[in-house]
């Protein structure tokens, strides 16, 4: 039975608002009664912090870790050093249950070394899958601004199954925590025709075909992700993570060029104007700060990873995040996911 407040661990090494901002944005959600949290990091340092700071310590509790934080912000070794001292312990917490998620801006190839070797996977999984959001045009399926991409964690595929997988995951995720009732799923691959791609690819092509229950798209390409084809999109690990780092910079880029023109050119400040709604949206939905953060799927727990540059709003709505995921049982649903997954490939009937 899913608690009623559930505790969140969070990580507080990783990311530029490590410590102040993390420490900050977890002392107002847990007096706001969001729910209970547990920061890991260095007890004296977030104490300080907490001095200035109104908070409930019936629903904020500290858990000292072996490591201090960095002394300039922005030094990633130093960080990933500490994050490779704390990470183990809030994992730990997670493993024994007593938390229900665990939130960490810290690198995400850490992130998944180090869950992969102290958090167990869910039944049939192979390959864990890190997911991302990005910004689409609207979508026949609903309101949501984020499509889902996966898997972004540079890792490549050995097997056509594990697409499947990911794509079971995915459509799991964007159905219980977005709300999608039937999630658009599609597999980015080289064209839209089925035999188009890698081997690994045009055989899971072949298998969602055939998969009962979901709502396979097709392939799509690069040029396609922004249109808002689908809800979940599929990917081998190494494309995925190049797609994702490709959109952020082309995003990144848009922005500052209106931020440009809008400083030089009078006659742009006047287009600007017209387009402000649609720049600030873009801003707001890729630097993450709505959503939070993204999950790892394919865990028997939840994790979530923020992105590095969060700011204090997306860490409060990263512990929003992971308490919708557990209110909705969001593990729970993953695991019988893949299970009838599992029944419809080995031949069993599909419930």
């Amino acid at each position: 039975m899913t608690k009623l407040k559930p505790t969140i661990v969070i990580d507080t090494y990783g990311g530029t608002a490590a410590p102040q901002g993390i420490v900050a944005a977890a002392a107002r959600m847990a007096r706001q009664g969001v729910a209970r949290v547990v920061l890991v990091g260095d007890v004296a340092r977030m104490q300080e912090h907490l001095s200035l700071l109104p908070y409930d310590p019936m629903t904020l509790r500290l858990v000292g870790a072996p490591a201090t934080y960095p002394r300039q912000v922005g030094d990633i070794q130093a960080q990933v050093r500490a994050a490779r001292l704390g990470l183990p312990i809030a994992m730990e917490l997670l493993r024994t249950g007593e938390a229900d998620a665990l939130l960490t801006a810290s690198p995400q190839s850490l992130v998944l070394e180090l869950a992969e070797t102290h958090l167990a996977k869910l039944p049939g999984v192979t390959a864990v899958a890190a997911a991302a959001v990005f910004p689409t045009m609207p979508r026949a399926s609903g309101d949501d601004p984020l499509a889902l991409l996966l898997d972004v964690s540079g890792r490549r595929v050995t097997s056509p199954d594990e697409l499947v997988a990911f794509a079971v995951l995915g459509a799991t995720y964007s159905r219980v925590v977005t709300g999608v009732r039937e999630p658009h799923v599609a597999l980015l691959s080289t064209g839209s025709e089925p035999g188009d791609g890698p081997p690994d690819v045009v055989d899971a092509h072949k298998q969602l075909k055939k998969l009962m229950g979901l709502r396979f798209m097709g392939n799509i390409t690069a040029t396609d992700l922004a249109r808002g084809h689908a809800d979940v999109v599929v990917a081998d690990g190494l494309v995925g993570h190049t797609v994702r780092g490709l959109l952020e910079g082309l995003t990144t880029l848009t922005v500052e060029a209106a931020r440009y023109a809008w400083r030089t050119k009078v006659t742009w400040q006047l287009g600007l104007r017209l387009l402000d709604r649609g720049v600030g949206m873009l801003r707001k939905v890729s630097e993450f700060q709505q959503y939070g953060g993204a999950p790892v799927l394919g865990l028997q727990h939840l994790v979530l990873i923020a992105s590095p540059d969060s700011a204090e709003v997306a860490f409060e709505n990263a512990v929003k995040l992971a308490t919708r995921c557990t209110h909705r049982d969001l593990q729970a649903e993953l695991a019988a996911a893949l299970a009838r997954w599992d029944g419809t490939r080995r031949g069993a009937p599909h419930a």
